[in-house]
């Protein structure tokens, strides 16, 4: 129990107040999100998202190897037509560095999906192989076939698609812990 503590401590000490535990056994995982990076997404084929992420299968199999991990939500107000790419990467950071602070208290298995599609440079090689910055780019849960509506639902958070402009919108992280 302590270690969930120091881990909740360090989550509202970075002001990521609005979370939740999860079994990552819960992750809803699902074909059709992969099919809507492949088309739809104007990001399919840079860095961290497909078809530079695992197969639907192999994400599956990677959630089913956790035990515990939090869910981030992350609220801003921001026009769609002029996404917060500041406010998106200072939160990027600050979600690193949480990341890192888990690891060193004994929790190698740490791994976060990013809210965000990785924008850590300003021009992505669009390869893994070719990536300027390995050690930080992290993929979204999307890009791990996550089904964040669903997943984020069935935990008792309220998550919505936006249709009015400009208002609040919502990201989604996921530590995985142990």
């Amino acid at each position: 129990m302590q270690h969930k503590q120091n881990i909740e401590t360090l989550l509202n000490n970075m002001d990521f107040t609005d979370f939740k535990w999860i079994d990552p056994k819960e992750i809803i995982v699902a074909q059709w999100v992969r099919v809507k990076c492949h088309f739809g997404c104007s990001d399919y084929g840079l860095g961290t998202c497909p078809p530079n992420a695992p197969s639907v299968q192999e994400c599956r199999n990677f959630f089913n190897e956790y035990e515990s991990a939090v869910i981030i939500r992350l609220s801003v107000n921001a026009d769609l037509s002029n996404y917060p790419s500041d406010w998106s990467k200072k939160t990027t950071t600050k979600l690193l560095e949480l990341e890192r602070q888990i690891f060193l208290q004994n929790n190698p298995k740490a791994f976060l999906l990013n809210q965000t599609c990785c924008t850590i440079c300003k021009k992505c090689t669009g390869t893994r192989l070719d990536c300027k910055d390995k050690k930080n780019s992290r993929p979204s849960p999307e890009a791990f076939a996550v089904d964040v509506y669903q997943t984020i639902r069935n935990i008792g958070m309220d998550i919505n698609v936006i249709y009015e402009n400009p208002s609040e919108i919502n990201r989604i992280a996921i530590l995985l812990i142990k």
